[in-house]
C-alpha cells in the first residue's frame, strides 16, 4: 500500500514539473511576450535612413529653389528707378524761368531690350490763379526705322514701357515747380506674335493739362519724348 502510495506521488511530481515547463515566456526582440521563441515576429527593415535622406534631398531642393528665387529678387531690386544727380542738372540747365514744363533728355539714346533710363519732367504753374491742378499723360504714338519707315507694334506693348511711371493730379502754387521721374524700360517684344525689338525710334507724347473744373481739363504744354532704340 504504502508502495502505491509512493508511485502516485512521484507521478503527481513529475506530472507538476511537466507543466511549470510548459509555462515558461519569451520576450521578444519588439518587448512582446510569447510562449515559444519560433512566435516571436522579425522587425520589418527601418526606413529610417532612407526616408532622412529622402527629407534632406527634399530639404537640399527647397533650400537651392529658395535661394534661386532669392537670387532673382536680388536681381530686379538691383534695378535702379531713382533720377540721377546727372538727369537733375540737365533739366536745370534746360528748364528756363519762363517755361511751362520741360524734358531734361527729350532724345534717350542707345538703349537695347531690357535696358532702364530715367529722364526727368519739370513742370512750373505760371498761371494767374493761387494755385492750379496738373494732369500728366505720356501716350505712345508712333515708331520708325533709321530710315523713316514705320515699324508695325502692338502699341499696348510699347507704351508699357512707361508703364512703371504711376502720376497723380499734381496742385501746384504759382510759381511752384515739380520733378518728376520718367522711368523707360525697354521690353523685348514689338507684337503679341513676339516680334523683337527693333532698332529705330520710339516717339511718346508727353501732354499735361490743368483742371478748369472737376470734370473739365484744358491743355498747358505738350512735349516729345523719344527713345532710340540701338541696332
Amino acid at each position: 500500500m504504502k508502495q502505491n502510495i509512493l508511485f502516485v506521488s512521484v507521478l503527481l511530481l513529475l506530472l507538476f514539473v511537466a507543466a511549470c515547463g510548459s509555462g515558461k515566456v519569451y520576450v521578444c526582440a519588439d518587448g512582446s511576450e510569447v510562449a515559444s521563441a519560433g512566435d516571436c515576429v522579425t522587425p520589418a527593415p527601418s526606413q529610417t535612413p532612407a526616408s532622412t535622406t529622402q527629407t534632406t534631398a527634399s530639404q537640399t531642393t527647397t533650400e537651392k529653389s529658395t535661394s534661386q528665387t532669392t537670387d532673382t529678387v536680388a536681381s530686379e531690386k538691383s534695378v535702379n528707378y531713382s533720377l540721377s544727380d546727372a538727369e537733375r542738372a540737365l533739366l536745370e540747365e534746360r528748364f528756363a524761368p519762363a517755361k511751362r514744363a520741360e524734358l531734361s533728355t527729350p532724345l534717350v539714346k542707345n538703349l537695347h531690350p531690357g535696358d532702364v533710363s530715367v529722364a526727368a519732367l519739370g513742370l512750373r504753374n505760371i498761371l494767374g490763379g493761387a494755385t492750379e491742378t496738373f494732369i500728366v499723360t505720356i501716350k505712345f504714338r508712333e515708331a520708325k526705322d533709321f530710315s523713316g519707315s514705320i515699324i508695325p507694334t502692338d502699341d499696348a506693348l510699347v507704351q508699357n514701357w512707361l508703364g512703371k511711371n504711376v502720376y497723380i493730379p499734381y496742385t501746384l502754387e504759382r510759381g511752384e515747380e515739380v520733378v518728376l521721374p520718367i522711368i523707360i524700360d525697354v521690353g523685348n517684344t514689338l507684337t503679341a506674335k513676339g516680334d523683337p525689338v527693333a532698332p529705330g525710334t520710339y516717339i511718346y507724347d508727353v501732354s499735361i493739362a490743368y483742371v478748369t473744373n472737376p470734370e473739365m481739363t484744358d491743355p498747358y504744354q505738350n512735349l516729345i519724348l523719344t527713345v532710340q532704340v540701338a541696332e
